[in-house]
C-alpha cells in the first residue's frame, strides 16, 4: 500500500516566469522604448532644423545673385519680406564699403519672418565691373 501511495502522487514541475522575472523584462523594454521615442523626437527636430537651414541657404543665395545682376549697389540697408516653400521669410542686406573702392561687401541675413531669429547668414562681396 504504501508504494500504491507513492505512484499517486505526481509531482508536476511548472515552467513559466516569476512575477519577478516578468516585471524586469517589463522595466528593461520601457527603458528601451522610451529612449527610442526620445531619439526619434530628436531626429524628427534635427530635420526639420536642416531644412529650415537649407531653404534660409538658398534665400540668401538668391538675394546675393539678384543684387549681383542689379549691379553695384549703395551702401545701406534693405528689408524684404518673400514666400517660400510656403513660408514667410524675412531679408536683410547690408551693404557696405571695403578698402577697395570698386568693392563692396554684402552680409545677408535670412529669417522666418515670425520669430526673426537668423537662420542663415551669407557674406559676399560685389564688384563694380
Amino acid at each position: 500500500m504504501s508504494s500504491d501511495q507513492h505512484t499517486n502522487k505526481t509531482t508536476t514541475n511548472i515552467h513559466g516566469f516569476t512575477l519577478l522575472e516578468v516585471m524586469v523584462a517589463l522595466v528593461i523594454f520601457s527603458i528601451c522604448a522610451a529612449t527610442l521615442i526620445q531619439q526619434s523626437g530628436r531626429n524628427t527636430r534635427q530635420s526639420m532644423m536642416l531644412e529650415t537651414r537649407t531653404q534660409a541657404n538658398w534665400i540668401a543665395e538668391n538675394q546675393l545673385e539678384r543684387l549681383r545682376l542689379a549691379g553695384f549697389p549703395a551702401n545701406g540697408k534693405t528689408t524684404q519680406t518673400i514666400t517660400f516653400s510656403k513660408q514667410e521669410w524675412l531679408i536683410e542686406s547690408v551693404i557696405s564699403d571695403t578698402n577697395n573702392a570698386d568693392l563692396r561687401k554684402a552680409v545677408i541675413q535670412v529669417s522666418i519672418d515670425d520669430d526673426h531669429s537668423t537662420e542663415y547668414s551669407l557674406t559676399g562681396f560685389l564688384g563694380r565691373y
